[in-house]
Formats: structure tokens, sequence, C-alpha cells
């Protein structure tokens, strides 16, 4: 009997602002100062909390100063900054973790990287390519680095926030996620679940447990749609 294989590749899938990071180019960096086409990450590469580099404060930090040099509103910088902000929250930082996501948001805020307008947003598409005894899969994704940017920043800012009892800041920004996720398609319903999930956790911190209730329920009902293969 033949065999039959499925190999897909994703093309541009992964946020750009973490890509540097995470074995992807993000769009430009290949001629960035000192890139000479490759990131940090690449297959050959270790990155900052992978296996056979130290999680530590230092490894982050000298990326930020790295990616400053592509400039303060740059992709680059704005991604190493949420980077930044992530490792500060895995080790339980989180007033630096905050100063840190504030940074990234304020710069993404005043213009650094602009919406894609629903208009122009073009639905992923998938190429299947047929071998003699394979079957792959490729998906064309178009890179949206403003909502992408935005939606790797602030779980980890909502995060540091209500660790740091920052609650009505946590508030704004958890509506601002929901919203985002509501409206970009791309995303995704995994990230809306995430998002009610996160503002149910505040607000219970809030006392405010009937719409604590109301959003954990929002999550559990789009959980409930996934199926189990």
């Amino acid at each position: 009997m033949k065999q039959i294989l499925l190999a897909i590749t994703i093309t541009l899938l992964m946020h750009p602002a973490l890509a540097q990071g995470r074995g992807q180019v993000p769009p430009g960096t290949a001629d960035m100062p000192g890139s000479s086409g490759a990131v940090e990450g690449e297959a050959g590469c270790s990155s900052p909390g992978s296996e056979g580099m130290p999680d530590t404060d230092a490894e982050y930090l000298k990326l930020v100063n790295q990616a400053a040099k592509s400039g303060l509103r740059s992709q680059r910088y704005i991604g190493s900054l949420i980077e930044l902000g992530l490792h500060y929250n895995r080790i339980g930082k989180y007033t630096q973790a905050c100063s840190a996501l504030t940074k990234a948001l304020a710069i993404v805020d005043s213009g650094a990287l602009k919406p894609t307008p629903i208009a122009n947003r073009v639905p992923d598409k998938i190429i299947e390519h047929h071998g003699n005894d394979t079957v792959s899969a490729e998906v064309i994704h178009q890179p949206l680095p403003y909502e992408e940017t935005l939606e790797a920043l602030f779980p980890p800012l909502v995060e540091s926030e209500i660790a740091t009892n920052k609650f009505v800041n946590a508030e704004i920004h958890i509506k601002r996620q929901i919203k985002l996720a509501t409206a970009n398609e791309v995303s995704g319903k995994i990230n809306l679940m995430s998002a009610y999930g996160q503002y149910a956790n505040l607000l219970k911190k809030m006392k405010r447990t009937r719409e604590a209730a109301i959003y954990q329920k929002k999550a559990d009902d789009i959980n409930a749609t996934f199926k189990g293969l």
C-alpha cells in the first residue's frame, strides 16, 4: 500500500515581533546592521531561553541593546522588549516585566507600527504540493506587524500588571486585547479564549465575581467548540 505522508510548511506564521529569537526572520530584518541575513535562533543557533543558552537577565538585555541599533522604533527593538518582559515574568520579576512591556506598548502606540485595514487583509492560503508518495501543504500567511505584535504583547503585560496590583491598567489593556482578538480573524478563537480567561482571573482579584463568571463562561464556551483528535 502506498504510504501518504503529510508535511505542512507554515510561511511567516510567527509573530513578527518575536520572530528574531524563534527561528524566523521578520520582514526587513535581513538587511539590518549586524544581521547578515541571519538572526539569533535560526537553525544552528540557540536563542535565549532555549537549551544551550543561559536564561539570564544579561542575555536578554544584550539582545535589547543589539536591537536598539536597528532603531528605537523598529519592530526588532519592540520584539526584544517583549522577549525581555516574557523573561522577567518567567522568573517572577513582574515590576521589571511591566516596565519593559509598557515601554514596548508605548512605542507601538506612538505610531511605530500601523494597523492593517481589514479591507487589505488576505486570508491564509493553503497550497498543496503532490509528490509520488507524499502530499505537502504550504500555508501562506500575510504578516500583520501591528496586530500580531500586540497579540504577543498584551497577555504578558496584563500578567505583569495583575502581579503588581495594577488592576486598572490591566483591565484597560485586556479590553484592548479582547477587541483585537474579536476583530482579527487571523488570530483565531484561541487568542480570544485566552483573553476571556485572563479577564476572568483579573475580575476575581478585583472581587467582581459575577462578571468573572460571565467571562469564564465565554472562555469555556469557546473551549467546548474544540474537538479532540
